[in-house]
């Protein structure tokens, strides 16, 4: 056989995921309630990493300048890695470890010498289990969607081996853009809104950039932003059900109301910084700074796609996320802000980029970006997309039953990405009913305990503002 038959190009979104510009990594995070062995997790990654080239291959260029996804030999046991740390530790002391670890690893660059992915294993307690597996893996490989319908295919239900795994349906549903959809004049509003996007767009992924705020380092125009920094990782687990009765009673979705919660807590942490007197910079510290959100859509979605169940099914792989700019809602009157109010404008705000065609257009701007400039162009694009965002956030949706690797129950995960140019990243995943809100904050810039505070905080002070809300109006 041919080599260039077994060996697929390097699509042009995974090149600019792995680029001079940017190196994004995807780690996932399984804490297990049982050890498990490095036979068992050797034998899960021989199973289950050959279903797709890329877990065995490198980026290669060929004779004729093309880079595709190289095979080569590939021995599992050189992508284990088991640290050693002291005996006897407490169990807080190990879960500042794994703090520790997780960023130190994912301020490390892949070898280009072997496919680009790694299995850790931490054999020791921390608060939440017994020991700790985690995935770290090239973004250029595939997106969170490939990873979740690849991960959930070596794992079991806890409860019954034999059954498969339940996922919510996604939210986002196929929107119609015909153009004979709707009448006359909501189909011109549709063909404003897009004309909107697609320069708003265009501008964030070139030259239009937010400013210094409490959350946003200001950066010289020509200074390229450190990809790899030390980072504090924080997690909230919240009841799923208590983010439906929110969404219900607002009228919004489940995205509306993590947009709107990611909101509050960025507004309650700049507005306690100024407070505090941690910064005495009014732009720096400033609570009404124009920021922007950089929310990553699975475009499956788009595609028909309407549960993950399809997607495993289908082997729907590769890069399918793509970026929708958000603006940050802002008030003036920062002391009675109601906490309700930010989900109220995201979901206005989402309401608005659904009634827009920008979803068909985001792949041929790109596209075009890639025959005006070539690869190094659309790396450009990529890259200034994050940098000129003050944050960013993507989810991903779990089964609702318990799962487990090898007959060892997950009792949680999450997942975050590392090598994004921003001082805060948001990542979000559903698992057993919870939905987890991951932060992921530049250890040197964000003040990591107070920004922790306001996470702990903000969804209840939401879900009470809810539901006072609703009692007043009846």
């Amino acid at each position: 056989m041919d080599d260039e038959e077994i060996s697929p190009p390097v699509s042009p979104m995974s090149q600019s995921l792995h680029s001079s510009f940017l190196s994004l990594h995807i780690f996932g995070v399984a804490e297990l309630e049982t050890p498990i062995t490095e036979f068992e997790i050797l034998e899960l990654c021989r199973k289950n990493l050959s279903l797709n080239i890329r877990f065995s291959s490198v980026m290669e260029r060929n004779n004729k300048g093309v880079l595709r996804w190289k095979k080569v030999a590939t021995r599992v046991e050189d992508h284990l890695i088991v640290p050693t740390i002291p005996l006897g530790l407490t169990r807080e002391s190990y879960d500042g470890y794994l703090s520790e670890y997780l960023s130190k690893i994912g301020c490390e660059k892949f070898s280009e010498n072997k496919p680009l992915w790694e299995v850790h294993l931490l054999k020791y307690p921390s608060l939440n289990s017994a020991c700790t597996l985690i995935w770290k893996v090239s973004h250029a490989i595939g997106d969170g969607y490939s990873f979740v319908s690849l991960f959930f295919k070596g794992c079991q239900r806890a409860d019954d081996p034999s059954l498969l795994p339940t996922f919510p349906r996604l939210t986002l549903r196929k929107q119609d853009h015909g153009i004979c959809s709707g009448n006359m004049l909501g189909f011109m509003g549709k063909c404003v809104n897009t004309c909107c996007d697609l320069i708003e767009s265009l501008l964030r992924t070139t030259s239009l950039e937010d400013g210094a705020s409490a959350i946003r380092v200001e950066k010289s125009a020509n200074m390229k932003i450190e990809l790899f920094r030390p980072f504090n990782i924080y997690t909230v687990a919240l009841s799923l059900e208590r983010v439906k009765q929110v969404k219900t009673k607002l009228g919004a979705t489940v995205n509306d109301v993590i947009l709107g919660l990611v909101s509050y807590i960025i507004h309650l942490y700049a507005e306690r910084k100024t407070k505090y007197g941690l910064t005495t910079d009014s732009i720096n510290g400033g609570t009404n700074a124009d920021m922007t959100l950089l929310v990553m859509l699975n475009m499956r979605v788009f595609e028909g796609f309407t549960n993950i169940e399809d997607m495993i099914r289908a082997d729907a792989w590769g890069n399918r996320s793509r970026a929708v700019f958000v603006k940050l809602p802002t008030f003036t009157n920062l002391e009675n802000v109601n906490p309700v109010d930010f989900i109220i404008k995201a979901k206005e705000t989402m309401d608005r980029k659904k009634n827009s065609m920008m979803f068909c257009f985001i792949d041929k701007v790109l596209n075009t970006s890639l025959w005006i400039k070539g690869q190094k162009g659309m790396d450009e694009m990529v890259y200034s997309s994050f940098k000129n965002a003050s944050t960013m956030i993507s989810g991903v949706i779990g089964p609702k039953q318990k799962m487990a690797i090898c007959n060892h129950p997950i009792n949680s995960c999450y997942f975050f990405v590392s090598g994004i140019p921003q001082s805060i990243t948001f990542s979000s995943v559903s698992y057993m009913e919870q939905l987890k809100l991951v932060v992921k904050m530049d250890k040197e810039f964000i003040d990591s305990k107070l920004f922790s505070s306001c996470m702990d905080e903000a969804f209840d002070n939401i879900f009470r503002a809810s539901f006072e809300n609703i009692q007043d109006k009846d």
